[in-house]
């Protein structure tokens, strides 16, 4: 089959390649003109890093994970009240772990699929309309294709899942948390470690990305707002957010960069269904978990082979589709509650709550305690591990 794939970032790069893989061809299309920016850092584990591996690629990101030995939790003075070592982490999680810059995992995924899969950046799908044998598809520049199949792939603000669903509002679970991040220049002595600091409803993180000399900033907060604001908006926000802060906080926000600031809502996708005529989602766009569930690369790309060996195996797409839910559904659905629960307790809203987050997180980053940690990161078996 001729399959469209609406958007070229993990959950579509993997389909990409596996769709190919098992003699299908995919077509990718890929808003931004050269392929996705995602300047910050992602756990890397469990499935993700089993597909990896059966790409061929796990070698090549294990070269350039990030240069952090251990993560840790600090005081306003910077003392080091809290950390966890890689090796610690390796042990809860059963299995090879890395921490990678998430636009490393997408060259990666883009440099397996590049000579094998047409991809046409800067171009996105503007209508859809099924058949019986097919979807004709008219893109944002006027022209017109058909498809056997259209996939969308293209995140959790996703315009394939308007088109083929309805609004994001019908599905979108906000979690009333929001993040920020950018790079900053590495003047800050912060050694091979990723730094947490909590105040009550507010976090910052701040860890290397493996480039010379720099480092990633990242902010975490409460808030009731459901969307965030405007581009040029978005440095004002977040020193506002941020106002009064302590640790190293004042300094990274004067390097904020005023229009060049990712910025999103914790936002969670809950769908009735994943597919609908020819038309079926994969990875963020019908399953978003957060940050807080470390597990969202992973899942995109259990998604992406999952979708790709179910159609292999099945001659009607509609059972090819049901097969897959089936099977990632459950799983998705169970580590989006586990990440709910976890985003309370990473940012607590009042002091009181911050004590005890102190006291479980000293508690818990010790060998006899591996059970409460492992809890914490949810369940890290591999989807694939009977596949």
């Amino acid at each position: 089959m001729r399959v469209l794939i609406s958007g070229g970032g993990i959950a579509g790069l993997t389909l990409a390649y596996w769709l190919h893989h098992w003699g299908h061809t995919p077509v990718v299309v890929e808003r931004a003109p050269h392929g996705r920016l995602g300047g910050y850092g992602i756990d890397f584990f469990g499935t993700g890093y089993d597909v990896a591996a059966r790409m061929g690629i796990a070698d090549r990101l294990a070269e350039r994970q990030l240069p952090a030995e251990s993560i840790c939790h600090v005081d306003g003075t910077g003392r080091v009240t809290a950390r966890l070592e890689r090796r610690l982490l390796e042990k809860v999680i059963r299995g090879p772990y890395l921490a990678l810059m998430h636009t490393t995992l997408e060259e990666a995924l883009g440099g397996a699929v590049r000579d094998r899969v047409e991809i046409r950046y800067g171009h996105r799908v503007a209508a859809a309309e099924q058949r019986a044998d097919g979807v004709d598809v008219t893109f944002a520049d006027g022209g017109h294709e058909s498809f056997d199949l259209l996939v969308g792939a293209d995140g959790v603000h996703s315009a394939t899942r308007e088109l083929a669903f309805g609004p994001e509002e019908r599905f979108a679970r906000h979690l009333g948390y929001a993040m920020a991040c950018y790079p900053v220049p590495d003047t800050y002595g912060l050694g091979p470690r990723r730094v947490h600091y909590n105040e009550p409803g507010r976090q910052t993180v701040l860890y290397p990305t493996g480039g010379p000399g720099e480092l990633i900033a990242l902010f975490l907060y409460r808030t009731a707002e459901r969307s965030v604001p405007p581009r040029t908006e978005r440095r004002d926000a977040l020193r506002g957010a941020f106002s009064d802060t302590g640790w190293l906080t004042p300094r990274l926000l004067a390097e904020a960069p005023r229009d060049d600031l990712f910025m999103d809502g914790l936002t969670q996708i809950a769908m009735p269904s994943w597919h609908t005529g020819r038309i079926a989602l994969v990875g963020d766009a019908c399953g978003a978990m957060t940050l807080t569930s470390a597990q969202g690369a992973s899942m995109a790309m259990a998604g992406g082979y999952l979708l790709a060996r179910a159609l292999h195996r099945h001659d009607d797409h509609r059972a090819a589709f049901h097969t897959y839910e089936a099977r990632l559904r459950p799983v998705v659905r169970q580590r989006q509650r586990r990440a709910r629960a976890l985003a309370r307790s990473l940012v607590p809203a009042t002091g009181v709550g911050l004590v005890a987050q102190s006291a479980v997180t000293r508690l818990i980053l010790r060998d006899a305690f591996t059970g409460l940690l492992r809890r914490g990161y949810g369940d890290t078996t591999s989807v694939l591990t009977h596949a």
